[in-house]
């Protein structure tokens, strides 16, 4: 049974030899290869008219990038957990006349956020440097899945922020200190996945 590295081979000696595109996939098609396949190992070569044709650049995959990225977003989610702890015991605070059980709880909260926010924000700026100096640093594999996990994870977030909110309202239990409580976690959660997908959108495409 023929590899993924023939078919690429002998796309590659195909292009050489000039056939068309069409004519290749065509082949392929006929030979029993699926049009995924094929559409993925013909987008690996440059559309030019340059002979031998012109490869492209490949997504890269190390180990420094999956230590520097899995603790940038684990910082993050710790971070945004926390923030939203603390803002929804001081909306506790705004509706009850006992907050001494709340003291302990917003004490832990912002000394986790005084730790992680800074690192989280230096870990960023610091990658953002190196992309600066080195564009091809935008292709690393472990970034993207990474962020398309950060953005799976904020938006099952606002997903069940709404289900409880539509909950709330169905139950009765649609209150003030519900409301604002629910608008924190949709705020926090909204504002990570708009960064993360903007993020994707500024992406180069593949």
């Amino acid at each position: 049974m023929a590899s993924r590295d023939e078919l690429s081979l002998f796309i590659r000696d195909a292009l050489v030899a000039g056939k068309s595109r069409a004519d290749i996939t065509g082949a392929l098609i006929h030979a029993g290869w699926s049009e995924r396949e094929i559409t993925d190992a013909l987008g690996a070569w440059a559309e030019t008219a340059f002979t031998p044709p012109v490869p492209r650049p490949v997504q890269t995959v190390s180990a420094r990038d999956f230590f520097v990225y899995a603790l940038t977003f684990g910082i993050l989610l710790v971070g945004a957990v926390n923030l939203v702890i603390v803002l929804q015991v001081l909306v506790d605070l705004l509706f009850d006349n006992d907050g001494y059980a709340a003291v302990g709880r917003i004490r832990f909260g912002v000394s986790v956020l005084i730790v992680t926010a800074p690192l989280y924000l230096w870990l960023t700026l610091r990658e953002r440097r190196r992309f600066a100096r080195d564009p091809a640093l935008h292709r690393s594999a472990i970034r993207k899945w990474m962020t398309y996990i950060a953005l799976l994870l904020a938006a099952g977030t606002l997903l069940g922020d709404l289900i409880a909110t539509i909950y709330a309202l169905l139950t009765g239990d649609f209150t003030t200190q519900f409301i604002l409580k629910a608008g924190i976690v949709g705020l926090v959660a909204g504002g990570i996945f708009l960064f993360y997908y903007n993020a994707i959108g500024q992406e180069e495409p593949e």
